[in-house]
């Protein structure tokens, strides 16, 4: 038969990705993307821009256990289309090309519709095009650990239950033994794609619907979850993770034309702790005039690099105190402080402030990791603290030297302990870091201001030393953060976690894309009450490209320190450290006052680099 209509244009298909939503967050809507509130039958709030998960056929009651998947099922039993998607409120495919890549976005504007190939025309021009559409093929590692590639069995079992996945293992050798070699490929490989985010063409969906929860409404039989926490309780949303990996490779075999392709990941990161810094430095509440009647005990340890840093502490912390307050301060060093610097710092010393040089032999610590660029072998020092000092000292105060006391010392001095080991604030990123070293709880810490109860320690420990290195060696493979893992391992449920307000790491200031154990609220309200300054990671004051909003606190309390002479990089970064910085893709804007500056990243660049400016 003569087509009489060779140019008319193929029917675009019917496209629905859901967008699982379980709080109120930005969103994207429009004819493919469709935001769904996940149990819902089991929530106290309704989100009004979300269908829900409780209609019609439905298991959202579910939810805890089964997470996304009662999206998944409810689409599979209520909705019509030609292609199926899941994806989550912060976790969307990018459609602009194939990539593995990973994108963040801080909001949900025209912008970043328009980077992201958001658009309904473009989704179903694009997706027209494919039969399966997955995330990002990535290597399985613990978090930060990218060289300990790990298969998906013992990945799984390192994270979660290896009992549940025996279970799973066995439903799927004896009633779908079709797909058993393909989960034994999945759970062998090194290398998959995470969180359940796919869009399929209806019948792959189905046949892959049809295997999910026919395996996993049978495991559910089998398995006893009661007793699990709640994150483990997630158990149905990371078997599944392992199902779809499956059920990809085995259409990949059985239907060998079929169109597969992966896309990039954009990530939402949209909380930030609301706060002013120029109001909090203006309207500083009053120093408390505590005066605790014993010496208060600090431990620091740098080299000459840091020697002009650990000053600023030092000056901060004094300017901060009662001045009638004993303070003694023991420096861990070794041959790489000069005693010129010795003797400079040594002028904070008068009638109430002692500093006391304590040398170390560094050969001890050879075997341990720097893995870090401005990290020296100074931060392990403080795990001899025990041994070195005096056994008549009972508690002393670590500080980094990346930091600025800003509150009164003798608050964190009396700060319980409650018979623990060690006290220590949450870590920005602390989720993800008790995880990477299953530790039986998510109380990570960061280790840049801790309190160590040396009475405890010694009355538990015949040899922590001993135990540090134990720890070391036997998790060597996935330590990432050098010496605060370490601790972190060694006081696991032996630390008692002191307020926010004693630590406010960098990212604690921003827009986090690490997941973190404290509550924005818990941060806002440290940020009102500020006790200590940590300029974690690359945020360091010195450096010019700092934008920290509290960098200016540095300069403060180094110019009434003892380091007063700078060099021409600090002269540059002091002055900048006056004007608000915003740093663009291309372009660096400098404000100071009413004038404001706009320059090219690349002239920068050149710039310092022709200076020898560090940056």
């Amino acid at each position: 038969m003569h087509n009489n209509f060779p140019n008319l244009p193929q029917k675009q298909p019917s496209v629905k990705i859901l967008l699982c939503h379980h709080k109120e967050a930005p969103y994207v809507k429009n004819e493919c993307f469709v935001p769904i509130q996940v149990g819902k039958e089991i929530s106290k709030v309704t989100l009004d821009y979300c269908i829900g998960d409780n209609t019609g056929d439905n298991i959202s009651a579910k939810n805890k256990s089964w997470c996304e998947l009662t999206a998944l099922y409810w689409a599979w039993k209520n909705l019509d289309a030609d292609y199926y998607g899941l994806m989550h409120y912060r976790r969307y495919l990018h459609f602009k090309k194939d990539d593995n890549n990973f994108y963040i976005i801080n909001q949900i504007s025209e912008t970043e519709i328009e980077n992201g190939g958001w658009d309904s025309e473009n989704i179903k021009s694009f997706c027209s095009q494919y039969d399966i559409v997955t995330a990002p093929i990535w290597g399985i590692h613990p978090v930060g650990a990218n060289h300990h590639l790990m298969t998906g069995y013992d990945f799984y079992a390192k994270e979660h239950y290896s009992k549940d996945l025996d279970i799973i293992i066995d439903i799927v050798k004896a009633k779908y033994p079709q797909f058993y070699f393909s989960l034994l490929d999945t759970l062998s490989n090194k290398h998959c794609f995470f969180g359940n985010i796919a869009i399929m063409k209806k019948e792959y969906f189905y046949e892959y619907c049809d295997f999910l929860f026919g395996v996993l409404f049978e495991a559910e039989k089998r398995i006893d979850i009661s007793s699990y926490n709640a994150y483990q309780y997630r158990i149905w949303g990371f078997i599944a993770e392992r199902l779809i990996n499956c059920y990809v490779i085995y259409a990949t075999n059985r239907y060998p034309k079929l169109k597969l392709t992966t896309l990039g990941i954009t990530f939402g990161v949209f909380d930030k702790p609301k706060y002013d810094s120029r109001a909090i430095l203006a309207h500083k509440a009053p120093t408390t005039k505590k005066l605790v009647r014993e010496p208060i005990n600090i431990c620091m340890s740098f080299d000459d690099n840091y020697a002009a840093h650990g000053d600023a502490v030092i000056t901060s912390m004094i300017q901060n105190t009662h001045p009638q307050q004993s303070i003694h301060i023991y420096i861990l060093h070794d041959e790489k402080l000069s005693n010129k610097n010795k003797k400079i710092i040594k002028q904070a010393e008068n009638q109430n402030i002692r500093i006391y040089y304590v040398k170390i032999n560094k050969k001890q610590f050879n075997a341990l990791p720097l893995n870090r660029e401005y990290i020296s072998l100074n931060t392990y020092y403080r795990l001899t603290i025990q041994d070195l000092l005096p056994d008549d000292i009972k508690k002393i105060i670590y500080l980094d030297s990346d930091i600025i006391v800003y509150g009164n010392i003798a608050e964190l001095w009396e700060e319980p302990l409650d018979n623990m080991c060690v006290g220590a604030v949450l870590d920005e990123g602390g989720i993800l870091q008790a995880r990477r070293l299953s530790l039986p709880d998510t109380n990570y810490f960061n280790a840049g201001i801790m309190i160590f109860n040396l009475a405890q320690i010694r009355k538990e420990f015949s040899n922590i030393f001993i135990n540090y290195f134990e720890n070391y060696y036997k998790y060597k493979e996935i330590i990432t953060l050098q010496d605060q893992d370490i601790l972190n391992i060694t006081y696991s449920q032996k630390t008692k976690i002191i307020p926010l307000r004693w630590n406010i790491n960098s990212r604690m200031l921003e827009y986090n894309d690490l997941e973190y154990k404290y509550s924005m609220k818990d941060a806002e309200d440290a940020l009102q009450n500020i006790g200590i300054i940590h300029y974690t990671d690359q945020k360091k004051p010195w450096r010019y490209s700092c934008n920290h909003p509290f960098r200016s606190l540095y300069w403060k309390y180094r110019l009434k320190g003892h380091y007063k002479k700078f060099s021409l990089h600090e002269l540059l970064v002091w002055s900048v450290s006056k004007a608000s910085i915003k740093v663009s893709q291309k372009h660096v804007s400098f404000k100071l006052r009413e004038l404001e500056i706009n320059i090219n990243k690349e002239i920068i660049r050149k710039v310092l680099h022709l200076l020898k400016v560090k940056y």
